[in-house]
């Protein structure tokens, strides 16, 4: 039983402090409880338009909070009454108030939803059937019928065999879970959109998808479409925003499962199996058959 426990672990360290780790790992600075937004336009509007969307549809306010980064991204985490939902410098310059209106909605969908929890829940379950699994093979494989003989030799090869054995299971096991909770992912991410069309209106979110995509296509690297005139929000004293985060750097699921967009991938049928996010052009088309479906102008 221990033993299960320890294995569960993860996740439930991951429910309990995901604000924690977000604020920690991407450097996250809180600006909804700042006195002097009103120096600050668009982190005014943020902290607007979510407290807005929270009070509509009876939710925990969320902490709100942005991150220094070159990425075009925003995510939500953290469990009711303990959230946070963060946007990079990067989005804020590039995206007007309306396009980040979009982000917000989708973002807050996450938090309606209750998606942290969700995803959380089915990778604990896929942990738990892992272990049985794998557990199981391991005893069938160390069983011998009771009237055998054996010698030390041979418990010691049986002992190796089984040991293979159940590490081999565990591997296979283990990538057929990554394949549901990512497969579940992108499903709540489609979700969120639909919920963030029903927020904010179909039209608006569909052309903030399609900001999205227009940027993910550019050949350019992001800092070369980053304005050069200074916003009011570059004169925000946050010691956190003196240096960018890498981009690059491998995010908790915490982080990562919850962002409005992964970036351009390539395309390949096996590393489909394997995406968080749907292609932002499977999003925008099933955004638009809704509004066909609904009749949204």
């Amino acid at each position: 039983m221990l033993f299960v426990f320890l294995f569960l672990l993860g996740p439930l360290i991951t429910y309990f402090y995901a604000k924690k780790i977000a604020i920690w790992f991407k450097g996250v600075k809180r600006i909804d409880n700042r006195k002097d937004l009103k120096g600050y336009p668009k982190l005014a509007e943020i902290v607007r338009t979510i407290k807005a969307i929270c009070r509509h549809y009876e939710i925990p306010m969320p902490e709100i909070g942005i991150y220094p980064s070159r990425e075009i991204n925003a995510f939500a985490t953290g469990r009711p009454g303990d959230s946070l939902i963060a946007i990079s410098t990067g989005l804020i310059k590039n995206f007007t108030d309306e396009e980040i209106k979009g982000v917000l909605a989708h973002e807050v969908s996450h938090l309606i939803h209750k998606d942290l929890r969700f995803i959380l829940l089915v990778q604990g379950i896929c942990d738990l059937v892992i272990i049985i699994l794998s557990s199981f093979v391991f005893a069938l494989a160390m069983s011998r019928r009771s009237d055998e003989e054996e010698s030390f030799g041979s418990q010691i090869v049986r002992f190796i065999f089984a040991y293979l054995l159940y590490y081999i299971v565990t591997i296979v096991l283990r990538i057929i879970a990554l394949i549901i909770v990512c497969w579940v992912t992108r499903k709540r991410e489609l979700k969120a959109d639909r919920k963030g069309a029903e927020i904010i209106g179909t039209d608006r979110m569909i052309a903030t998808l399609k900001k999205l995509l227009a940027l993910e296509k550019k050949e350019e690297s992001l800092d070369d479409f980053l304005p050069e005139e200074k916003t009011p929000e570059d004169d925000l004293d946050f010691e956190e925003l003196k240096k960018q985060s890498n981009d690059q750097q491998s995010e908790p699921n915490s982080i990562s499962l919850l962002k409005i967009s992964t970036g351009k991938k390539k395309k390949d049928w096996l590393l489909e199996l394997f995406r968080t996010h749907p292609p932002l052009e499977e999003r925008i088309a099933a955004l638009k058959s809704l509004k066909k479906q609904r009749g949204n102008f």
